[in-house]
């Protein structure tokens, strides 16, 4: 799968699939979810065995976000404020995510109050588009682009309040900002190098099963591990299919999936059960918000507003819109408590996000 979940500097860190197969610690198969479903239904992970549910208490250690103490100050130093949501840019340089965590960090738990709204579609020339609102409470948030030590470019965005910054006025204050360029880890929706795309949305149902012998990873961090390391749609289901996922501390999520090659998937926790959720045959769209996608048919899923206006959208258009025409439909589906916008573009590696007014970046070469 993609590239090594272990750092190249760190002979410890994050266990490989491989590493789980060949050392025999893994109680159950590690295979990966099954091919589509022509009717668009959930794909069961092969892992089956399995062993207590996840419950309240946390598992999941933070991820391991290396940088050199010269990396560090770059990112401080690059943080710039692009508009008064406030919304900011920041760079980032040091190894890939691992889940080996560093001594003394913080493993936030996921707030409570998520409900946006995603859809993988394609542009007028048929290339992969994914767009998406982030609906929470008001709080600063950031571009984060980053080059990884391995050669991996990425481009995402979080929320800054998962680093300590409140406020704006926080990043005038040097003890609240020494946590900064920890914001790596929490990559909320982005996109790599290579056009893989995840975004997470809130999702009431979702119970991860435990399997015994795997590392945990937080529902969170699962991201920032599959920018780093997927190179596929196929690969970032991998991911999930190797790790226990944490939800501990916050709400149940679901994630959309989209790559380079026009291949898009929903990847729930349906009755415990990894879940692998693909577009009915000839749709060319696929759109996720915040109820259970397994436990609806296509056609029930459309009692759901902010997915019917997506999916009417959508429909007339053969799955095709412009950028605009994208951040026009994230209007459409916009609520009071949106915080962002984002539009990638999957095979230029473009996002337009949107905090007071939009800002376009293209993944470094």
């Amino acid at each position: 799968m993609g590239r090594s979940m272990t750092g190249p500097s760190m002979t410890t860190a994050g266990i490989t699939r491989r590493t789980l197969l060949v050392a025999g610690t893994a109680s159950a198969s590690l295979g990966l979810a099954g091919c589509a479903s022509g009717a668009g239904g959930s794909e069961p992970g092969k892992s089956s065995t399995t062993s207590a549910e996840t419950g309240t208490q946390q598992h999941a250690q933070p991820l391991s976000i290396a940088q050199t103490d010269m990396q560090k100050q770059a990112t401080l130093d690059s943080c710039t404020r692009l508009d008064g949501h406030p919304m900011f840019h920041l760079t980032w340089e040091g190894a890939p995510a691992t889940t080996s965590a560093p001594d003394g960090a913080n493993a936030a738990a996921l707030p409570t109050g998520y409900a946006c709204t995603l859809f993988a579609a394609a542009d007028a020339d048929g290339a992969p588009l994914v767009a998406r609102n982030f609906d929470w409470d008001p709080a600063p948030a950031s571009v984060v682009e980053s080059k990884l030590n391995n050669g991996r470019s990425t481009l995402a965005v979080t929320d800054l309040r998962y680093v300590g910054i409140e406020s704006e006025s926080d990043l005038g204050n040097k003890q609240k900002t020494q946590d900064l360029p920890r914001c790596e880890a929490y990559a909320f929706d982005g996109i790599n190098d290579s056009g893989v795309f995840i975004g997470l949305a809130a999702d009431a149902s979702a119970r991860a099963e435990v399997v015994d012998g795997r590392e945990w990873l937080g529902g969170l961090g699962v991201q920032r591990m599959i920018l780093d390391h997927a190179d596929t749609v196929k690969d970032a289901i991998e991911v999930f299919d190797t790790y226990n996922i944490d939800f501990a501390g916050g709400p149940g999520l679901h994630y959309l999936l989209a790559d380079r090659s026009g291949a898009k998937a929903v990847v729930e926790f349906d009755a415990g059960k990894l879940a692998v959720i693909r577009p009915p045959s000839g749709q060319p769209w696929m759109c996720l918000e915040n109820f259970h996608m397994s436990s609806f048919a296509e056609e029930d899923r459309i009692t759901h507003s902010r997915y019917s206006t997506c999916a009417k959208t959508l429909d007339s258009s053969r799955g095709k819109v412009s950028v605009d025409d994208a951040v026009n439909l994230l209007n459409d589906v916009r609520q009071p408590h949106t915080q962002w916008q984002s539009v990638y573009g999957l095979s230029a590696g473009t996002l337009r996000v949107v905090g007071k007014k939009p800002h376009d970046y293209r993944l470094s070469a």
